[in-house]
């Protein structure tokens, strides 16, 4: 829908602070030659560029340890980037754990200034004024913090708390120190901002990267040998010069690929080079803000097949019985934002080519991409808003050849993830039921193009604007499974997403449904305006000892995210018998 109004406490809170970048010391200058100048910091690829691996950081000896500094630049078409640099330059690497290993991360916030030029100048605070960044405060567009998506870990800051951790210009590098749990299932997660209020912003700039939890091979055998690649699909703002709102097809978003960018309204391709004939293993990644994709690849117009290996992290039925040759064959795969698939897939044969794309996604009934009614002089009508429009296009040209240079393969780990011991989600009965569900509202009722505020709300509860102050919206204790019944009351499509742990859909509309993978993202159709309202069913599995604390649950399309569409769920420690 339309753009979410600014959120009054945050904008009240973002007058209250705001750092300079402090003088860099001698140390943190030298940077490595392949870094060019600040203003260059978050460079990216031309158009229809051949699609090149992340750099990968690997954890040695149990331990991965680097610095990401986080920087920003102004592109062409003078929108803000976004980037994670690394010690070596590398921008947004792929980082490589086993289950077990320690992941070591030292964030400096390098934001330029000139990204809050909007606040006023008295509202600036002194670099060297004392900041303890798990304090909590005014969260602005140059704060940043970091979130594991889907890893099981503490949600304790320095490890994986994003509703109080604030890291401003001039502050020392803040060190993130996370153990991988030996249970967590191998797979594709990912690492990215969670700054209240502007999280879309960040994400649309290209702040985020690829975590592997490696092991894959030990749990799906096809996956062993097999060349592999990471492809992250990201959105960011549509260049001002392609409004043209006579177009039904215009995106809201542009994508890239890798980094590389494939615009509107052309949209020339990247370039995916295979060798013929070869099976490869893709992890991909839908790191957009906001965009759905429903993913296929098609040779000369036809359709292929997917070997679909795991979704959000985790391999289909994964720590169940024949789960290791359970790799179902699929012609497309939908991702919402922030969602995972990790599939097989086989090369054309010699001389063939062939694409990747995504398909249309309808987002709704109240969707702005909605075709609108010809004006009475026969042109199209204007449309409003102009979000939630995501038509088909493609995303990369895959051509055969044989002087391919073969990708790195899947590594079989050397420590296997242990199972839990405890019984399978799908088998336990739930301590207790909940109804939560999704509404927006505008905000001048009679205004139909007036912004849009977005909740999620416990059945008997008042809507209300996520507020970071206020006391958790549901209480658990450790050891608790529950089944949350989320409905969609809105004429929009919603994703519902929970930090440090997966669920399991068990139920769809009042239907038993139960799909085959635990996961941490999950779509919530829109409602049609009458019947009963779509709804899904999720076990939300409060067994896990590490998540002990309060985190929060939310849309995971951003824009609604920041538009107030989110909860916090505290776990308290078991109950004594």
């Amino acid at each position: 829908m339309r753009v979410p109004a600014p959120h009054i406490y945050v904008a009240l809170l973002a007058l209250l602070v705001f750092a300079f970048i402090s003088p860099l010391r001698a140390e943190e200058r030298e940077m490595p030659a392949r870094e060019t100048s600040r203003a260059d910091a978050c460079g990216r690829p031309a158009a229809s560029s051949n699609v090149k691996e992340p750099e990968t950081r690997r954890a040695s000896n149990g331990l991965l340890e680097l610095t990401l500094r986080v920087r920003t630049s102004i592109d062409p078409n003078g929108h803000t980037r976004y980037c994670y640099i690394d010690e070596h330059g590398f921008q947004a690497p792929t980082l490589r754990v086993q289950p077990g290993d320690t992941l070591v991360i030292h964030l400096k916030n390098e934001i330029t200034p000139a990204v809050d030029r909007h606040l006023h100048p008295h509202t600036v605070r002194s670099a060297n004024t004392p900041h303890d960044p798990c304090a909590g405060g005014p969260m602005t567009p140059s704060s940043i913090n970091l979130h594991f998506h889907g890893l099981a870990i503490p949600p304790v800051c320095h490890q994986d708390e994003t509703l109080k951790t604030v890291i401003n210009p001039g502050d020392p590098p803040f060190t993130y120190r996370v153990q991988i749990p030996n249970t967590q299932p191998p797979g594709l997660y990912w690492y990215h901002p969670h700054v209240h209020g502007f999280s879309e912003e960040q994400l649309l700039g290209g702040e985020s990267g690829a975590l592997i939890v490696e092991g894959i091979k030990n749990v799906v055998p096809q996956t062993a040998g097999l060349p592999e690649r990471v492809l992250i699909i990201r959105d960011e703002q549509m260049p001002d010069a392609a409004a043209d709102n006579h177009d039904p097809n215009r995106p809201t978003k542009q994508l890239s690929i890798n980094y590389i960018p494939v615009p509107y309204p052309k949209y020339p391709p990247a370039l995916i080079k295979m060798k013929p004939g070869q099976t490869e293993f893709w992890r991909v990644l839908n790191a957009s803000a906001d965009t759905f994709l429903n993913l296929a690849v098609e040779y000369e117009g036809k359709r292929q097949l997917l070997g679909l290996v795991s979704l959000d992290g985790v391999p289909l039925r994964f720590g169940q019985p024949g789960s290791a040759s359970y790799v179902p064959q699929e012609t497309s795969i939908f991702l919402a934002s922030a969602s995972r698939a990790e599939f097989l897939i086989t090369a054309p044969a010699a001389g063939i080519t062939g694409k990747l794309l995504t398909f249309g996604v309808f987002r709704g009934a109240d969707e702005d991409g909605k075709p609108a009614p010809a004006a009475k002089n026969g042109q199209p009508a204007l449309r409003v808003g102009l979000d939630d429009v995501d038509p088909p296009r493609p995303l990369a040209i895959i051509v055969s050849s044989n002087d391919v240079v073969p990708s790195a393969v899947v590594e079989s780990s050397s420590v296997r993830t242990t199972v839990k011991g405890e019984a399978p989600l799908d088998s336990v009965r739930p301590v207790r039921k909940r109804k939560l569900y999704f509404s927006e509202k505008l905000v001048n009722p009679a205004d139909p193009k007036s912004a849009t505020l977005f909740f999620i709300t416990e059945e008997g509860h008042t809507p209300e604007i996520f507020d970071p102050s206020a006391p958790p919206n549901i209480t658990v204790h450790q050891g608790d499974v529950e089944d949350w019944t989320i409905e969609n009351r809105s004429r929009e499509v919603h994703t519902f997403h929970v930090h440090q742990l997966h669920f399991l859909v068990v139920g769809r509309q009042g239907t038993g449904w139960e799909e085959p993978s635990l996961r941490d993202t999950v779509n919530v159709a829109a409602w049609s305006g009458f019947g009963p309202y779509p709804s899904i069913t999720v076990r939300m599995d409060f067994r896990d000892p590490n998540i002990v604390g309060t985190f929060p649950f939310h849309c995971h399309i951003v824009q609604h995210l920041d538009g107030g569409m989110m909860g916090t769920v505290r776990v308290l420690p078991a109950e004594k018998h």
